[in-house]
């Protein structure tokens, strides 16, 4: 044993003889000594154990609010998903209930159609919808929507059918402004872009007093198209040096087209 090792047990054995020859007295002075010398320790480490266990179930109850906010979050996302569902389906029966009414109060025989194809490139000039040949639809018949004009039948195959759009330049129509004498060519305008396409009302008389907010609607002209199907509404007017125009809102939403009905004759 080393002499360090050895004079430090001598002391120790030497203390507790010590303590053991003392009177009851000392020997309880003795400990209050010492448990004065400890207590701070021996309390200061039942504060830790204290804090330490506190910690512990606080990261417990978070973990469990976590889960619980996890789960909620969930379920709302899945409650979001059906509310939207649920909003298309609704969407869905409105428009489905006005072509239903529109096809009854129609004075025209008309064949309802859904609109299966439109090109990006060709957005406000062509659709195709599902009618052709073998559902009697026949070029140059007239597309109507409940609000107004849509076009006119292009190109029929047995299934399907392409329709020139109202908005499309090609697609000109007998207009005139409703409650006045002034008659003019309806047409969509070239390259159009945006979610509002625009028509034009041109060779109206110079001293025509259009209105914003009149309403145009088709004159019956030329057999093509039956009078009074609604076109659209006027925004504002311009004279030229020989006629004037009208730029005109479209009544019909062509941005959100779904079902169009093809006129196939009176009723």
């Amino acid at each position: 044993m080393k002499p360090l090792n050895l004079i430090t047990l001598l002391l120790f054995l030497a203390g507790v003889a010590w303590a053991l020859t003392r009177s009851e007295e000392g020997v309880r002075q003795i400990q209050r000594t010492y448990y004065a010398a400890v207590g701070p320790f021996l309390k200061s480490g039942a504060t830790l154990e204290t804090k330490a266990r506190a910690f512990t179930d606080e990261v417990e109850h978070s973990k469990t609010v976590i889960a619980k906010l996890d789960a909620a979050e969930a379920e709302l996302v899945k409650l979001r998903t059906e509310a939207s569902h649920l909003r298309k389906l609704e969407e869905e029966n409105i428009q489905l209930r006005s072509a239903l009414k529109f096809q009854q109060r129609s004075p025209f025989s008309v064949k309802a159609a859904k609109l299966i194809r439109r090109k990006p490139a060709t957005w406000w000039e062509t659709i195709t919808i599902d009618r052709g040949l073998e559902h009697k639809v026949e070029a140059q018949l007239p597309v109507l929507a409940a609000e107004g004009l849509v076009g006119k039948v292009d190109r029929p195959n047995n299934e399907t059918s392409t329709v020139i759009l109202l908005t499309d330049e090609k697609c000109q129509v007998s207009a005139k402004i409703k409650g006045s004498q002034e008659v003019g060519i309806l047409s969509g305008q070239r390259a159009q872009h945006g979610d509002t396409p625009m028509l034009r009302l041109r060779y109206l008389s110079k001293e025509a007093k259009i209105k914003p907010g009149s309403t145009v609607v088709t004159t019956g002209r030329g057999g093509l198209f039956p009078a009074n199907i609604n076109l659209g509404t006027v925004v504002s007017s311009e004279v030229g040096a020989i006629d004037a125009e009208a730029l005109v809102k479209p009544a019909v939403d062509f941005a959100a087209l779904d079902t169009v009905f093809v006129l196939l004759g009176h009723q």
